[in-house]
């Protein structure tokens, strides 16, 4: 069976492009064939390495939706003179641009299509009429976003399919990071803003100075090639190198080694406001490293509070150093780290990937 994954991505990296990675090699035993559209400037940087079809007209995401539909307008004739050439059993969208494309595949071409929606959009109603399309069937990724859309699961056009970790965060042993102080706190992601890591460097620059010196922070992660993510990251460099946080926290830059940076971890940090269904949340907790994240998105229904990870009120600094100064109090057991993997283990990539197997098979059919 060939799937062909619209990403319209720019850069390998991110959250969406590790989950379709997940699935490919989760389900390249079934038989089925993954190929991935991207756009012209896209390089395989990691592996497993995606079979690709380049659009110089492709994009994942932009500020503007005009400039979406205005980009998906433009790489439609390529995709369409691909999609004469090739077979495909099926078009599987990701990102909002993806989407872009696949409603005009959709309405102007009749083209049965999968969107799994990875954003928490602040207009819903079009992703809520594109279930109503004939054809077009939507995923999202924890019922909490299902509850953003108003869109209540009904199995057909509308299915809950979690975000994957890489199987390997399973396989490998349970972290076992030092008991003794410094508490070590592990970020991993983007350096953008929504992703709200100056949160963090608030609360920890209003700790009073003992217990700052008690919390190291190292922040994994690459920044997008954008001015706003540019000026972001050199936001952050600033904060961090302040005569509060100075040697506490750590920008590390990307990594491919994300199990060895969360190894270290004591607790993993993860400031964003409606994270739709975090990669690195759940390969955190697959080692047994439990979170500290907003009380938000997707995060509801990964993390049980007091057992596997705390919440803190979203967007809010104080309620994020209120939480910091319950882990330094020791005010705060989370469960033995083999429960805290258990939590998360219908979201590796086997699990996930078995799920779209099935719907692949449906779709299909």
């Amino acid at each position: 069976m060939n799937i062909l994954h619209l990403l319209g991505a720019t850069e390998d990296h991110g959250g969406i492009v590790s989950v379709v990675r997940g699935i490919q090699a989760a389900t390249a035993a079934q038989g089925l064939r993954h190929v991935v559209w991207v756009n012209s400037a896209f390089t395989n940087r990691r592996t497993p390495k995606f079979e690709l079809r380049t659009n110089r007209f492709a994009l994942d995401e932009a500020a503007a939706h005009p400039r979406l539909l205005l980009r998906a307008a433009l790489a439609l004739p390529g995709l369409l003179r691909l999609l004469r050439t090739e077979s495909f059993h099926v078009l599987h969208a990701h990102t909002r641009g993806g989407f872009a494309v696949a409603g005009l595949l959709n309405r102007l071409c009749g083209r049965r299509l999968l969107f799994t929606n990875h954003t928490y959009a602040q207009r819903t109603g079009l992703y809520r009429r594109a279930t109503q399309w004939p054809g077009f069937v939507t995923a999202v990724l924890t019922p909490n976003m299902a509850r953003h859309y108003g869109l209540p699961p009904d199995g057909e056009r509308v299915v809950v399919v979690s975000e994957c970790g890489a199987d390997a965060f399973w396989q490998a042993p349970l972290a076992t990071p030092a008991a003794v102080p410094p508490l070590r706190l592990v970020g991993i992601g983007n350096l953008v803003r929504w992703k709200n890591w100056h949160l963090l460097l608030e609360a920890l620059a209003g700790l009073p100075p003992e217990l700052r010196a008690q919390v190291d922070f190292e922040l994994w992660g690459p920044t997008p090639n954008d001015p706003a993510a540019r000026a972001y990251a050199q936001e952050l460099a600033t904060l961090a190198a302040g005569p509060e946080l100075a040697g506490r926290v750590h920008l590390r830059g990307p990594t491919h080694d994300v199990l060895g940076a969360l190894r270290r971890a004591n607790w993993f940090v993860l400031p964003s406001t409606n994270e739709p269904c975090s990669v690195a949340l759940i390969e955190a907790l697959a080692l047994g490293v439990p979170a500290l994240v907003s009380a938000s998105g997707g995060n509801v229904d990964i993390v049980r509070p007091g057992e596997t990870g705390l919440l803190f009120q979203p967007g809010e600094a104080a309620d994020l150093r209120r939480q910091l100064r319950r882990l330094l109090a020791g005010e705060v057991t989370p469960a033995a780290p083999d429960r805290v993997r258990a939590s998360v283990s219908a979201r590796s990539a086997t699990a996930v990937g078995a799920e779209y197997l099935r719907l692949y098979r449906r779709l299909a059919a």
